[in-house]
């Protein structure tokens, strides 16, 4: 979902700055009137809401995400996730952090009117900073009866219903289900120490009769 969300608020993202630098520089497009303060806030108005909303969902995903995995004991088999892992996501985080501090910092200087894009920008390096200081230490791999659960800087809820094999190519893990739906995380989201532990709860609580594990996923020790 996080990469999902990250695609639509680049999509939202450029025509915003776009239309941002019309507006400082008075650069008419087509038969728009750009100076027109009610088109300029409208417009504003209408970007700024639909990321909010984007970002809202992203935050209210990650921490319910976090939620469960400060309570490990209701888990089958539950484990942090490798120092590799909140490396790469420290990494993600930082690079998301600093497109938004970009984005604010160019609205700002270039329109006082760009205000409502403005407030959006700072909410998202706000999340983000908060996320990455306080997150972290909740990351966790968990399995249930009904799923795989995978929480980092995004939620992954890998069911068991309808799924027919288990496979590892490049790092990641695959989960192939009926109707060509494919779920997949990366290998390093658990600890080398804690591989074949994973490996052995999945297959107890999967029909193997129905779900076909591939021999790299049965021969990977590491990550």
């Amino acid at each position: 979902m996080n990469r999902s969300i990250n695609i639509l608020l680049m999509c939202l993202n450029i025509p915003a700055l776009f239309f941002t630098i019309l507006v400082a520089f008075e650069i008419p497009l087509f038969m728009l009137r750009i100076d027109d303060v009610s088109l300029q806030s409208t417009v504003y108005y209408v970007f700024a809401i639909l990321m909010l909303l984007l970002m809202f969902r992203r935050t209210a995903s990650r921490w319910v995400g976090i939620s469960m995995m400060t309570k490990p004991e209701k888990f089958l088999w539950s484990a942090p996730v490798s120092v590799e892992r909140k490396k790469n996501v420290r990494l993600y985080l930082g690079m998301e952090t600093s497109v938004a501090l970009f984005s604010l910092m160019v609205v700002t200087a270039l329109t006082p009117s760009a205000w409502p894009l403005a407030i959006a920008y700072a909410y998202m390096v706000l999340d983000q900073l908060v996320f990455t200081f306080f997150a972290p230490k909740y990351y966790r791999v968990g399995i249930t009866k009904k799923a795989v659960v995978v929480v980092d800087r995004e939620v992954r809820i890998l069911y068991f219903s309808g799924l027919r094999r288990v496979d590892v190519q490049q790092q990641t893990f695959y989960f192939d289900y009926i109707e060509e739906l494919q779920l997949f995380f990366p290998t390093n989201c658990i600890v080398d120490s804690a591989i074949q532990e994973f490996k052995e709860q999945l297959q107890e609580q999967v029909n193997t009769d129905k779900v076909f594990f591939t021999e790299r996923f049965k021969a990977l020790t590491h990550a």
